[in-house]
């Protein structure tokens, strides 16, 4: 399942992160590492950092000179064990979350995301970011 998110203006990554985070959302589990992405070549090579390098990850995430690569974090969600892959594309008007992370699915399936959740916990973080539209499919 992955949402599409777009913005009225260029964001700030590293102001995304530490909303989420700060919104109770984790960088690893029970203190592993960290993984992120700087797409430097096109290859999507994930690279990971110990947990207590999160700024120093963010702060890389955030770097102007990334602003027309795709850079991401694996993020999980507070009180549950799913989580996904958080990018934020080339000029940053727009990020996605890929999630494909013990996947909270739909009550009564067996296969279908219950993309209402993921929704209710990022819309309202979100919003205030200048959130304009949101795409969402899932298709398992």
């Amino acid at each position: 399942m992955d949402v599409d998110f777009t913005f009225r203006k260029p964001i700030d990554v590293s102001v995304i992160l530490s909303t989420l985070l700060d919104a109770g959302m984790r960088s690893s589990t029970e203190g592993r590492e960290v993984a992120y992405l700087v797409d430097e070549d096109g290859m999507f090579e994930w690279r990971t950092a110990a947990e207590y390098q999160l700024n120093e990850v963010m702060r890389e995430l955030g770097d102007p000179r990334w602003n027309d690569r795709v850079v991401g974090m694996t993020l999980f969600f507070a009180e549950a064990e799913t989580g996904g892959d958080f990018l934020f594309h080339p000029g940053r008007e727009s990020m996605s979350c890929v999630v494909g992370i013990n996947p909270k699915l739909f009550q009564g399936s067996s296969r279908f995301c219950d993309i209402g959740w993921y929704l209710a916990n990022l819309v309202p973080l979100l919003e205030p970011l200048g959130l304009s539209e949101i795409e969402a499919r899932d298709s398992p």
